[in-house]
């Protein structure tokens, strides 16, 4: 009977020591709660990617003070400069006073009707000050009378060779892309904010949004370089002029959207670094 007691108490002790030696599981390397959440970091690139494109293109290529800059430096604005320069040369006023920036502000006023805003009344000020200027430099006296017309001729000279018959039919197409641009930022800046609460909700604002600048940066680059050297094949029905203009302005938006989309990357890397030396301290 003791033989019996002694064999039942080493099977029990061995059995206890075996479930001791058990070996602990390991500890997780998310121990102090950060989950990994690659399809949140996913969502949140895409919207980065499209808030970028859309607000970029509303301030540059639908925006028209942006699209007057970059038209009084083409060969439109320059053909626009060489006409009021040479009706001031045929009143004795030489020097070609009138340049891209006096002449973007009337340029910008024909451009805000094509877009189908309000156009404001331009301030001539400037202009009439460089001519009269430019007129005492060359001894030859510019009145008040002179001045206002020269400013009302320069008025006239942009409308005409901005809104032209073909310039104005395709202004109904870049009006209808503004109002979608516009469409599409409201809906992005919604879903941006839907997604701000979720991701505090989880605590993943930070590990969610490095990697969502640097892959919507990346994006952004990727679409804009497409839209780049696609432009003119969408523009192949149109005109030559307008081609060549909303080439070139297209051209210069897209560009900044490129350079946007790079200081994301930047951006997105310094955030990933951040979180990753934080979390692990």
């Amino acid at each position: 009977m003791e033989g019996m007691l002694m064999s039942a108490n080493s099977r029990m002790a061995r059995y206890h020591s075996g479930e001791a030696e058990d070996p602990q599981p390991q500890a997780s390397p998310n121990q102090n709660g950060y989950q990994r959440r690659p399809a949140l970091a996913r969502w949140v690139a895409v919207l980065i990617t499209l808030l970028t494109i859309t607000v970029g293109l509303r301030f540059t290529v639908f925006n028209a003070n942006y699209t007057a800059g970059v038209v009084s430096r083409d060969n439109t604005g320059q053909k626009v400069i060489n006409d009021l320069n040479n009706d001031l040369l045929s009143l004795g006023i030489s020097g070609n006073p009138v340049t891209s920036g006096l002449v973007q502000p009337y340029l910008e006023q024909g451009i805000a009707e094509i877009y189908g805003e309000t156009a404001t009344t331009v301030d001539d000020a400037d202009l009439k000050a460089a001519i009269a200027a430019q007129a005492q430099a060359m001894g030859v006296t510019a009145s008040d009378s002179l001045q206002t017309s020269l400013a009302n001729q320069a008025q006239k000279t942009v409308k005409q060779a901005v809104q032209t018959d073909t310039m104005m039919a395709a202004g109904t197409k870049i009006r209808r892309a503004r109002q979608i641009d516009l469409w599409a930022i409201v809906a992005v800046v919604m879903l941006l904010i839907v997604t701000t609460i979720y991701a505090f909700s989880v605590y993943h604002v930070l590990g969610s949004l490095g990697p969502g600048l640097t892959v919507g940066g990346v994006l952004t680059i990727v679409l804009s370089v497409a839209g780049y050297f696609g432009l003119p094949v969408v523009l192949a029905g149109m005109t030559a002029a307008v081609q060549t203009a909303v080439t070139t302005v297209g051209h210069s938006g897209l560009g900044v959207i490129i350079f946007i989309g790079a200081a994301e990357i930047v951006l997105g890397l310094l955030v990933l670094l951040g979180h990753r030396t934080f979390r692990k301290a």
